[in-house]
């Protein structure tokens, strides 16, 4: 069970099936924006889509029995980690989707649809409203719990923001035992969290050095003195 990664919406005014053209993406980078924070809050609190990471729904005029159903496409055994939910909609509403105004009426069309097909007894349909609710409200402020690290004299967490120019601006916090904060840095904005990976810490300083892989090969640790 994957925790959720991503959520995307798309249009389309022909039916979403095998042998058909795919759903167009948005270019409203605001509601990018919004749903990435969504997906990052349920993934903060363990929300599973089950056997895949990224929701793909997709607003369209077409029939959809019970106005939101599961597309009719065979899984993309080469991209298996994707499914598209189909939701019908009006034609006015579908002539405005990019607009701003329909911002409120995506973030209900996705929260319908993940409570219809996802919500459980463990994470509930009101659960699911929380979290949504909590990254919309938030915005650019929201924090979700990245990293976290705990000595035996300090505990360092590095939280995530997602900003409205499409990047992660990470936050750096310490404290120490008795729960006094010691330290709170803002990181270098970035695309990609590949500078991001463990955290060492002692009763003096942190350390955060990037992840171990090709694309971290020429970043250098960064260290805060406490």
């Amino acid at each position: 069970m994957n925790l959720i990664k991503d959520i995307r919406i798309y249009r389309s005014n022909t039916v979403n099936a095998d042998n058909n053209p795919l759903p167009s993406s948005f270019e409203n980078k605001n509601i990018h924006c919004i749903l990435h924070r969504i997906a990052m809050k349920l993934s903060e609190n363990s929300f599973s889509l089950g056997d895949f990471d990224h929701l793909y729904i997709n607003a369209t005029t077409c029939y959809v029995e019970g106005n939101i159903a599961p597309a009719n496409r065979t899984t993309d055994k080469y991209h298996p980690w994707y499914r598209y939910y189909d939701v019908e909609i009006s034609q006015e509403l579908f002539d405005l989707l990019e607009s701003s105004q329909c911002e409120n009426e995506i973030i209900e069309i996705v929260e319908k649809v993940i409570q219809k097909f996802f919500s459980t007894p463990d994470f509930d349909s009101e659960k699911i409203h929380c979290c949504i609710s909590d990254a919309v409200e938030n915005g650019e402020n929201m924090l979700i719990k990245f990293k976290e690290k705990v000595s035996f004299k300090n505990k360092a967490i590095i939280y995530l923001r997602y900003s409205d120019d499409t990047r992660y601006f990470p936050l750096l916090k310490v404290w120490d035992s008795e729960n006094n904060l010691l330290l709170e840095q803002d990181l270098p904005k970035t695309s990609a969290l590949d500078a991001y990976g463990e955290i060492q810490l002692s009763s003096k300083k942190v350390t955060i050095k990037p992840r171990k892989n090709a694309f971290a090969i020429n970043l250098e640790p960064m260290t805060f003195i406490l």
